[in-house]
Formats: structure tokens, C-alpha cells, sequence
């Protein structure tokens, strides 16, 4: 976990201006930090140190200083290639997978992208070829957004760095904030804030010695390769290559366990290479129905891992709600960002600064519940779209017309009409296989893979899932559909896998999704300090009058209002803290 900034191509690249960026996300590496001007650019850095930590100090350079980086992630296969350089005569200073970068692209330019295994942002700059990319990993693991500025661009890993640049302008942008409030999270590439967006999954931006920009695309997700189904001998050899690369580091790690199955299958693959040292980390809840530790205790009893617990109740909301919006820079309605939360903060207690997860099966797999109980009964394909949109719409139209004023509405266009258009390269797929590209490509880096950054970059920590390897990424995508729902049972491949280990009665129970009794804490513990926040928000975006009416008749019981005040609240708080 690090932190980059920079500018490219600006009418005054100064590097105090790029140190002030860096300074508003020190947390996501609090051991060192750096900027330099590198020709037209100014490359910033803040550094979690995980590998090689006295001699990867960034911007790094080649040998003859030609070719300069900012990097932010980790190349899981950097060992390999480093062999290979060093064959042909390139010679290393360090252990960091960041050397490798600089090296790899004088000798293979932009054709090094399909050498990468891992999750990964970086810019480099070739003073000596004149030209430069900016990067980011496959799947969207690790985030980067841009924003024009003096003449040129800045980019960051936080929406915040780039707010910190004099003349950044914090404006809303409404199509972002209604789709926010439809969909529980804005969709990438936009943001809620105008004129900043994310740089796509899979994707670069070339330079040229004109500091043009040309846009590429350097990886695909298959969703239109031809099925396959390998067996779990084949699949177990991929996934224990994947934990070998990633749990190389030279720091303290452990594991997040759910107690789902996803999480699991990390931890029996953790298990094998990490023999009687492994120790994990589990919510647990003072909220009966809630908690999913004892599930989490029967796999670390079998598989012989310590356990503790991570501890959440209403107390901390209040507080970690003003920390969960400070740090992820956007509105939304997903309060298992405060569970994210919380496990960072028990790692970073027990000096824990990489953390394995089970991030991945449930959107490659169909793995949400929402997705199998729709999906039961919907055959035809525009019928299927439609109904999926409803299941996840969090405000229909006339929620949201009740509670966003005029201001917002006469600026926007219907969130369907944009969800529609984000299907639309995948129709030819079945509608099954329509939503998991849906989710793969939107949900995934726009809301699931973000609690896992953010939340554990506030408290300087690495997550690590094996099932996001894009080269699992791609096994799991090939895999015919029978193989992610068979009999209403998704993630099917993954939990035959799973039942040669675990029990069926473990592995085939209902899925337990990470949440809060939030909704509960609402009517009784919390609805002061609901009330307080509804009631004084901003009155020319939100209708005050109606989100307190919606909150009370959530009090009295008259109505489930638990997903659209969640929404609601979390979007007050970002006024109050942004604006």
C-alpha cells in the first residue's frame, strides 16, 4: 500500500505543489515519502514499505537516470522477471518489484503490460525516448484518478490529492450523485465530483514527446472466450501459485476470515505455505444474528490458525462514519465499509501490514444472494436486465424525487439510462453473464474493491486476494455458466472445490453477507444522531423535511427505510466534510 501524485505536461510542474498532494495521503505510506521533477513531469510518492524497506525509496530511476516511476501496488511475479533481466545484463540496487518496472520498460516498452501479475498504479516518464504511461492494474485493485489542471494533468491515488492542487474546484456533479443514490455508489469512470474521473481497469494512457495523450487498452476480461472447465487439480496449482507470489514480503501479515467460503479457501491455501504461523482476523457482533465469527472459528479450529476478533457496536458509528467518508472522498450507502474498517484498525494493532482476503468469487461467480434469488425465475433478456436493475436500485424514481431537490433532477439523466448503456458491449451474452460483466466492470473497482483500499489505507495496511490474479480472474470468467449457478447455487465451481475440504453443511449454507444491524440501531440507539445529521444537511441538494419523515416512519416501523437512509446519511456527511 502506498500513495502517488503527480503532474504531467503543466505550465509550471512544481514540485511544492505536488508535495502538498502527497502530504493528503501520507496515511497510505507513512515511512517515507519523495518528489522530484522528472523532465515535464513532477512524480510524488508516499511509501508503505513491504519489501526491501531501506532501499525502495521512490521516484525511482534506471541506472542512468533516464527512465523515472511512481508505483503504487506490488508486481507478484517481480522475482522471475528480475532473473531475467539480470540474464541480460541489467543490474539491481534493490529487491523492489519498483526497480523492476524501470528496467522492463527499457528493455521492452509498452509490451511489458502483459508480462504483470499483480495489482498495480504507476506512472513512468522516458526523458530519454520522450514519452511516458500511466497505468493501472487489470481489474481496478488499486486506483488512480486524473483531472486536467495549469494546461496539463494530475493525477492521484485519492480524489483528495487532486482537491489539494490551488484551483481545483470542488463542484458536484449531479449525474454522479443520482446515480450514487440509485445504485448505492457511483459508477466508474466518473466520480462525484466534476471533472474528475477514474483511469479505467486494464487500460493506459500513452504520452508522446508532444505530451499528447492516446488512450489503450492492454488487457480484456474473456467474457467472450470460448468455456472451459479445468479440474481442481488444475485450478488448485493456479490458486497456490497465486498465494506463493503474494505472500512474498518482508513485514508481518495475516488473514482476513469471514467465515464464508471465499475467505476459507484463501486460508487452506495460506495454510499449506504458511504452516503453524498463520493468524486471522473475524468480525464479531453483540448483535444476535448478526456475527459470522463462530463460522470463522470453525475453519481457523480446522485448519489450525489463531483468531481474534474485530468488535463493532452502535457506539462507533457516529465516529467511524466521519472517518469512512473523510477517507473514501465519495458518497455511498455501504456500511460494510465500516467492517473493512475495523479489521484494518485490529491489524494495525497487532502490527499487521499485509492482510489476505477472499476478494473476487462473488462477482467472477455470481456469488450474491441478490443475484441467485432474481435470477431463479427471469429468463428473457431485457425482462432480466430490468428486474436485475430493480433488485439493486436502491431509490427508485420516486424515492429519489421525494428526497433530491429540482436542483439535481434538471441536470441528470435516468440512472437506468446509464446502467443500459453500461451493458451494452455485452449483449451478446446471456443475461446471466450480462450481470457478471455488469458487476465485474462496474461494482467491482467502483464500490468492492474500494473498501478494501481505502478503508485499509487509512490505517497504512495491504490487502491481498489471490482470486483477483487476473490469471484466476480469467479461469473463472471461461467457465461456462452451469459452473456459477447450478441449481440455484452460485458460485458452484468454487464450492465444489471447497466441499473437498470443508463440510457441505458449511459450504452449501445460506451465504452470510458483511453488514451492520444498522438498520436496527436506526430506530433506537442512533436515531438522535441520524436525525441531527438529516436535519441539518445541505437543504438546496437534499429535501431535509422529507429524509427526517423517511427516518421517522423507519422509527415507527411503518416502512424498511434502512438502505435509502443509509445512503442518505453517508451523503450528508460528505457535504459536511467536502463542501
Amino acid at each position: 500500500m502506498c500513495g502517488l501524485a503527480g503532474t504531467i505536461g503543466t505550465s509550471n510542474p512544481d514540485p511544492k505543489l505536488v508535495e502538498k498532494m502527497v502530504e493528503t495521503i501520507m496515511y497510505r505510506g507513512p515511512d517515507e515519502w519523495g518528489v522530484k521533477r522528472h523532465g515535464p513531469a513532477v512524480l510524488g510518492h508516499a511509501r508503505l514499505a513491504v519489501v526491501d524497506p531501506e532501499n525502495g525509496h521512490q521516484p525511482m530511476f534506471n541506472t542512468d537516470g533516464t527512465v523515472g516511476v511512481v508505483f503504487n501496488g506490488e508486481i507478484y511475479n517481480h522475482v522471475a522477471l528480475r532473473e531475467e533481466l539480470k540474464k541480460k545484463g541489467y543490474v539491481f540496487k534493490s529487491r523492489c518489484d519498483t526497480e523492476v518496472l524501470v528496467h522492463l520498460w527499457r528493455e521492452e516498452g509498452e509490451a511489458m503490460l502483459q508480462r504483470l501479475i499483480g495489482m498495480f498504479v504507476f506512472f513512468l516518464w522516458d526523458e530519454k525516448e520522450q514519452r511516458g504511461v500511466l497505468v493501472r492494474d487489470h481489474t481496478g485493485i488499486k486506483p488512480c484518478y486524473v483531472m486536467e489542471h495549469d494546461g496539463g494533468w494530475a493525477f492521484c491515488s485519492e480524489i483528495k490529492g487532486l482537491l489539494a492542487l490551488p484551483g481545483a474546484k470542488k463542484e458536484i456533479n449531479y449525474n454522479g450523485l443520482v446515480r450514487m443514490f440509485a445504485l448505492n455508489y457511483c459508477p466508474p469512470p466518473d466520480t462525484c465530483f466534476k471533472n474528475i474521473h477514474h483511469l479505467e481497469p486494464g487500460t493506459y494512457w500513452r504520452f508522446d514527446s508532444e505530451l499528447k495523450i492516446t488512450k489503450h487498452r492492454y488487457w480484456e476480461w474473456p467474457f467472450f472466450d470460448e468455456r472451459h472447465t479445468p479440474d481442481f487439480d488444475e485450478f488448485g496449482a493456479l490458486l497456490r501459485d497465486a498465494v506463493r507470489m503474494q505472500k512474498d514480503f518482508d513485514v508481518k501479515g495475516g488473514l482476513y476470515l469471514s467465515g464464508g467460503i471465499d475467505s476459507s479457501v484463501v486460508a487452506k491455501y495460506l495454510a499449506e505455505q504458511w504452516p503453524g504461523r498463520l493468524e486471522a482476523i473475524g468480525l464479531d457482533f453483540p448483535v444476535e444474528g448478526f456475527s459470522e465469527y463462530a463460522y470463522s472459528r470453525l475453519v481457523a479450529d480446522q485448519l489450525g490458525l489463531g483468531l481474534k476478533p474485530a468488535m463493532i457496536d452502535h457506539t462507533l458509528i457516529p465516529e467511524l462514519a466521519e472517518k469512512v467518508i473523510y477517507h473514501t472522498d465519495q458518497p455511498h450507502g455501504d456500511f460494510s465499509f465500516f467492517l473493512f474498517y475495523l479489521l484494518a484498525s485490529k491489524a494495525h494493532g497487532e502490527d499487521k501490514i499485509v492482510m489476505f482476503t477472499g476478494d473476487g468469487p462473488d462477482e467472477t461467480l455470481f456469488g450474491f444472494n441478490h443475484n441467485v434469488e432474481f435470477f431463479q425465475n427471469t429468463t428473457r433478456t431485457n425482462f432480466a436486465l430490468r428486474a436485475y436493475y430493480n433488485v439493486i436500485c436502491y431509490m427508485d424514481d420516486h424515492l429519489r424525487k421525494r428526497l433530491l431537490r429540482d436542483t439535481v433532477h434538471k441536470h441528470t439523466q435516468d440512472p437506468f439510462d446509464y446502467f443500459e448503456k453500461s451493458i451494452e458491449p455485452w449483449r451478446d451474452l446471456q443475461p446471466i453473464e450480462q450481470i457478471i460483466a455488469y458487476e465485474c466492470t462496474q461494482l467491482m473497482p467502483g464500490n468492492n474493491l474500494v473498501k478494501g483500499d481505502r478503508m485499509g489505507a487509512c490505517w497504512s495496511t495491504e490487502g491481498r486476494s489471490p482470486f483477483m490474479d487476473h490469471r484466476v480472474i480469467e479461469l473463472f470468467t471461461r467457465l461456462p455458466v452451469t459452473e456459477k449457478i447450478y441449481r440455484g447455487i452460485g458460485k458452484s465451481y468454487l464450492k465444489k472445490h471447497a466441499a473437498e475440504v470443508f463440510s457441505r453443511e458449511f459450504v452449501y449454507g445460506k451465504k452470510r453477507m458483511p453488514t451492520t444491524p444498522i438498520g436496527n440501531w436506526l430506530q433506537d440507539p442512533l436515531y438522535n444522531w441520524a436525525r441531527d445529521l438529516l436535519a441539518g444537511t445541505n437543504d438546496d441538494l437534499i429535501n431535509t423535511q422529507e429524509a427526517v419523515k423517511l427516518l421517522d416512519e423507519h422509527k415507527a416501523g411503518k416502512a424498511n427505510h434502512t438502505r435509502p437512509l443509509r445512503t442518505l446519511l453517508m451523503t450528508a456527511l460528505w457535504l459536511k466534510t467536502f463542501f
